[in-house]
């Protein structure tokens, strides 16, 4: 039995760590993946999923197809770290490991009052397909959705669903009768990017009717139909979708490793943890832009730390001197901002000061956002 690697979540960068890893590990190491799911979830996708562009199975994949590539599936959930003894407690039992990454993302709850029982959580795979089915059905009234806390998953999603929507509707010739409503406590949108930046994604939703509400927090959600407000005022919804609280998953939680922002501790540019060998990736670390804003919590940021812990790491057991570090930056990311249009996008995190562009929407940005979408589900499963 060679010394085993532990990659903690299959979601987006515990899937290309896993990938990755599987092609550059040196002989002598065996490789795991583990995840109370039994599938993976583009979350990417769901937007296209409320709007009717996307099912169930074409966004999700068996994250026991990663065996075939020579490593082990464990579906179990995580109930803990024992660094000392460098053991994962799961369910099943311990889990020893010689190098461990954390990939298990974010949890995402429903915590205001009212919340779960009346309004739609759009990351939640489920409750996406319900939330499309009450669209197909709904005739007119006022649609809100909600931002609950920050930060949360994918910096434009909350934008994406709400610009779908008004595609959405305006092709079903009913956008006359749907007033939209996007509610966010952030003082701006984009406000780890520059002023300017803010300014377009908010031109974007106004020149589509949609009304845009800042620096707005929700207090809770009544059973009638309304937002109760932080000043106390209400706010009448006909159906209403609310982002849940986004925070660190319970097995983390009482870790070493999490700081006081409540998030993992993890150096910005490897990935490495205060414990040896051990990497936090993705949605669980905690890291900011030189502005000191979270760094967003987004899919291609993920997967550029999956790669540079992944090579490390094999260098490192390979007897070599590790030299890959992540930037904080990528570009050619898509923002959807219509059923055939999205707009490029690009971020330079780490910049003096954070850096970031937002292009005009055209069909390029929308094709190159499912042909990664594609490339994705049939490349690494």
């Amino acid at each position: 039995m060679g010394k085993t690697i532990l990659i903690l979540g299959g979601g987006t960068a515990g899937t290309a760590a896993a990938n990755v890893l599987a092609d550059v590990l040196p002989p002598g190491f065996q490789l795991a993946v583990v995840d109370r799911s039994p599938d993976h979830l583009f979350l990417a996708s769901l937007p296209l999923l409320i709007v009717g562009r996307r099912r169930r199975q074409h966004i999700t994949r068996r994250l026991s197809a990663l065996e075939s590539r020579g490593l082990q599936f464990i579906h179990g959930e995580v109930e803990g770290l024992d660094l000392d003894s460098r053991t994962v407690l799961t369910r099943h039992g311990p889990l020893p490991f010689h190098a461990l990454i954390i990939a298990l993302g974010m949890e995402r709850t429903p915590l205001l009052a009212g919340q779960r029982e009346w309004a739609f959580n759009p990351f939640d795979l489920g409750e996406a397909e319900q939330l499309h089915a009450r669209l197909s059905r709904f005739q007119g009234g006022r649609i809100v959705l909600f931002v609950s806390s920050l930060p949360f998953t994918g910096a434009v999603a909350p934008y994406e669903i709400m610009l779908l929507l008004h595609s959405f509707f305006l092709q079903r010739g009913l956008r006359s009768q749907v007033e939209l409503c996007l509610l966010t406590p952030e003082q701006r949108l984009f406000s780890f990017a520059p002023p300017r930046v803010s300014a377009q994604a908010a031109e974007l939703l106004s020149s589509s009717g949609i009304i845009l509400k800042t620096a707005t927090s929700v207090r809770r959600v009544t059973k009638g139909g309304s937002l109760v407000l932080a000043d106390g005022k209400e706010l009448a919804a006909d159906l209403i979708i609310g982002l849940p609280h986004h925070h660190l998953p319970a097995a983390l939680e009482s870790s070493c490793l999490a700081g006081p922002e409540g998030w993992l501790k993890a150096d910005p540019h490897t990935l490495e943890t205060s414990c040896e060998d051990v990497y936090a990736l993705g949605d669980v670390a905690g890291l900011t832009t030189s502005a000191g804003d979270w760094l967003p919590k987004v899919g291609f940021f993920a997967h550029y730390q999956a790669e540079v812990v992944a090579r490390n790491l094999a260098l490192k057991l390979s007897g070599q001197k590790p030299r890959f570090k992540f930037q904080g930056g990528a570009a050619g990311a898509a923002m959807l901002t219509g059923l055939r249009r999205g707009s490029f996008v690009s971020i330079s995190a780490y910049s003096r000061p954070p850096a970031a562009t937002l292009s005009k929407p055209n069909p390029f940005a929308f094709l190159l956002k499912t042909i990664f979408e594609k490339y994705w589900l049939s490349s690494w499963f």
